[in-house]
């Protein structure tokens, strides 16, 4: 089934969510039942592995916050080609060493961020950031 530019797709015990990027999100043994849809998963207060119920609004979380990453990492290697020293990733966030020079700044570096992988091609997108000698959130 595609829904845009995902797919869903069953295959054995698995369901995987095809993402635009060519990653996958994978739930293993799904299960629809009347409106309820179920996989089984590890329970993030029991620490238990077990069935956990889900719905469509997570399964768009998911797939929102995978293309975040994917987009992230699609661009780390030409921020670094440009002379930024990514030295951590944290989520969404690149943090950086760059020389203390007025062309290495957190415009030019949020520029680099937002620019759109080819697979993501009119995403739209944009990137902030701050410079600074000692890492904060912001």
């Amino acid at each position: 089934f595609e829904c845009r530019k995902v797919k869903f797709l069953r295959k054995g015990a698995w369901l995987r969510l095809i993402l635009p990027s060519g990653a996958s999100l994978c739930y293993p043994a799904p299960r629809v039942e009347g409106k309820e849809i179920s996989y089984m998963g590890m329970n993030q207060y029991t620490r238990r592995w077990q069935r956990i119920k889900t719905y469509g609004g997570k399964f768009l979380e998911n797939i929102c916050q995978s293309l975040g990453r994917d987009v992230m990492a699609s661009r780390m290697i030409p921020i670094e080609e440009e002379g930024y020293d990514i030295i951590l990733t944290v989520h969404d966030e690149l943090i950086t060493e760059a020389p203390d020079k007025p062309l290495w700044n957190e415009k030019n570096l949020s520029s680099l961020l937002a620019t759109p992988p080819e697979w993501a091609d009119g995403l739209p997108l944009a990137a902030g950031g701050f410079e600074g000698y000692r890492y904060r959130k912001d």
